[in-house]
């Protein structure tokens, strides 16, 4: 049986003024590019322009390059930089071919290095070896697949000290 006009008219008017249509909005949004969060500071070193974003209560998803830093998509959260500090330096971040990885420990140690696919797959492994004060390593990443890359840092000093942090990086 059809429905007859006005109850159509009802009908969508109701839908209308509930919660439950939805549209994405066409105005430009600004999201950043690249940067970091440590505690209750974020900081970014570039944006991009973005048509909206949608948000529900398990997720937050944006149409920039920076997503949320949870681990909703890739089970790998950015913990780096509040465990290491300022004892290591890894960029430029975006890049492109080159990522330099540059170390200051006070402490003799040893230092292992992996860069990660957001996959899990390891694409570089390295081990420094014996290090006190400064390292420096660079890795060429033109061969990998442009998208977020992690790098895995494992320090042990010593002293049996040991510390485990993960940078993300954005290969363009």
């Amino acid at each position: 049986m059809p429905i007859s006009f006005p109850v159509r008219i009802i009908l969508i008017l109701l839908l209308l003024k509930s919660n439950l249509l939805i549209a994405q909005s066409i105005t430009p949004q600004t999201f950043n590019n690249g940067g970091g969060a440590v505690a209750t500071m974020e900081w970014s070193l570039g944006e991009s322009v973005s048509i909206a974003n949608f948000a529900g209560t398990a997720y937050f998803l944006n149409t920039g390059v920076l997503q949320p830093m949870t681990n909703l998509v890739t089970a790998i959260n950015e913990f780096g930089p509040s465990v290491f500090g300022n004892e290591i330096m890894v960029g430029p971040n975006p890049t492109c071919n080159k990522l330099h990885i540059k170390t200051n420990f006070n402490q003799t140690g040893n230092l292992f290095l992996q860069i990660i696919d957001s996959k899990s797959a390891i694409l570089f492994s390295h081990e420094s070896g014996i290090i006190f004060n400064s390292y420096e390593k660079e890795f060429d990443i033109s061969t990998c697949p442009s998208g977020v890359l992690y790098v895995s840092a494992y320090y042990k000093s010593i002293k049996g000290v040991s510390k485990t942090g993960i940078f993300k990086i954005i290969k363009l």
